[in-house]
């Protein structure tokens, strides 16, 4: 839905939209002394995104802005030009940026999230509407005698490319301030580090060194693939802005005797380095976002809801990770199986709500007690298990007789009832011949039966081999 814009609003937008037309006429055209309509389009991008924003509240202010500004920007920059033709060009202009925007809602609303909605918004949202308003243009410049012969051909690629660059630029800056702006305090010594060193190889580009203008497309590559969005949008901002300010003194690589096709070269290589970075980091986005959503599904299925453990699927890939760094590192480990006692006799008396608030707290005194790299698995039903990561079992028995005598002076509160219960206990350290990390387990195991057999609420450690 389209925000609302008073009138303080609209009259600021249309004196910035006539200033960018000015500047991106009177200014940058000029710099290159080319025949051309327009060099960069700046204004045209930036209306796109306004009338996405505000929807149709502000084009028939900007058709009259653009229509006039360009008008009297254009015929006093080309003598020959007639007034017609300029008033056609500046109203298509932004005819054809709402056009843009319209398609960009209901087409391509999410082309910085998906390569192939952003192609499809530039080829849709941006090539289209290039074509038809070169299409539409070159019938009074040819009528007027403005249309050199194969200039047509020319004129669409230097228009569509400034114009899609231009849109990209300013729908980039535009999602991302909607998505929470630039976030100027994480800027940090090495994206800093970054956005100069691109200055600095555009810079040189353009004066001693004009192969350092190719350097600057492998750094924004890099800096795309890393995730550094914010910093890449800054960078693709500066390397327009310093190729506009040298190009005045010096085409650098692009400069070959043909001024027109110089011109056209270094157009299409603005155009492709802003199209391959978004693109790039728009794909790395998207790899993120996709394994990160797999990696918490990953998470979701390994974790038990009750508890919030590991449940049994996510405790045996651990474990045999674990059992392989112990053997290739030369250290132990130790396995806790954890049983609470007459568990059924709870659920029976009491009702399975308050046997899963003994488990809760059970799991919670356990994950308490432990160290932060330990793991805490609920294996099943009432049963527990805790891997010690790099400890001996005689380290390893002295927290879990703490995790005992926790349980044990512990109370579950279930409405007006008061729990009391105690846990059983067996470990194992692995041994350098286990095979399989399933013979510590299933050692750990035999020492809960045994505790279960001899009384329960005790710990009881395998012996050494």
């Amino acid at each position: 839905m389209a925000s609302t814009l008073s009138f303080s609003y609209l009259a600021l937008w249309v004196a910035v939209y006539a200033a960018l037309i000015w500047v991106d006429m009177r200014y940058i055209a000029v710099l290159v002394d080319v025949h051309t309509s327009t060099l960069t389009n700046i204004a045209s991008g930036l209306a796109v995104v306004l009338f996405y924003h505000y929807g149709r509240q502000l084009f028939v202010p900007f058709l009259i802005t653009s229509a006039l500004g360009y008008s009297l920007a254009a015929t006093a920059r080309i003598d020959d030009l007639h007034v017609t033709v300029s008033l056609l060009f500046g109203a298509l202009l932004t005819v054809i940026a709402f056009i843009s925007a319209r398609l960009w809602v209901s087409r391509c609303q999410q082309c910085l999230d998906n390569v192939s909605v952003l192609f499809r918004f530039i080829l849709i949202a941006c090539f289209i509407p290039s074509a038809a308003m070169i299409l539409l243009v070159s019938v009074p410049l040819y009528i007027d005698n403005q249309l050199i012969p194969g200039r047509l051909k020319f004129l669409y690629i230097e228009f569509s490319m400034t114009y899609t660059t231009s849109l990209l630029i300013w729908v980039s800056l535009y999602i991302t301030w909607r998505r929470g702006g630039f976030q100027l305090d994480k800027i940090n010594k090495k994206n800093t580090g970054m956005a100069l060193s691109a200055l600095m190889l555009t810079l040189a580009g353009f004066s001693y060194f004009p192969g350092a203008i190719f350097i600057v497309l492998a750094l924004l590559v890099y800096i795309a693939s890393s995730g550094y969005w914010r910093t890449l949008l800054v960078s693709l901002v500066i390397l327009i802005a310093s190729i506009l300010v040298m190009v005045p003194h010096s085409l650098g690589a692009f400069a070959i005797p043909n001024l027109d096709d110089g011109i056209l070269a270094l157009l299409i290589y603005v155009f492709t380095t802003v199209l391959v970075s978004i693109s790039i980091s728009t794909h790395a986005s998207e790899l993120r976002n996709a394994v990160a959503a797999r990696d918490s599904w990953q998470r979701k299925a390994s974790l038990d809801p009750l508890t919030g453990t590991l449940n049994r699927y996510g405790l045996l890939p651990e474990l045999a990770i674990e059992h392989e760094f112990a053997k290739r590192a030369c250290y132990f480990y130790t396995v806790a199986v954890i049983d609470i006692d007459h568990f059924k006799q709870i659920n029976d008396n009491y009702g399975h709500l308050a046997g899963d608030q003994v488990l809760k707290d059970v799991a919670g005194i356990i994950t308490d007690t432990v160290r932060q790299n330990d793991l805490v698995a609920r294996y099943g039903g009432e049963e527990f298990v805790v891997i010690f990561r790099n400890t001996r079992a005689s380290d390893a028995t002295h927290v879990a007789e703490r995790i005992r005598e926790r349980i044990a002076a512990s109370v579950s509160h279930i409405d007006d009832q008061s729990l009391t219960y105690t846990v059983s206990c067996g470990l194992a350290e692995n041994h350098t011949d286990d095979v399989h990390p399933e013979r510590v387990f299933d050692r750990a195991d035999d020492c809960l039966y045994q505790a279960k057999k001899t009384g329960r609420n005790r710990v009881v450690v395998a012996p050494p081999p």
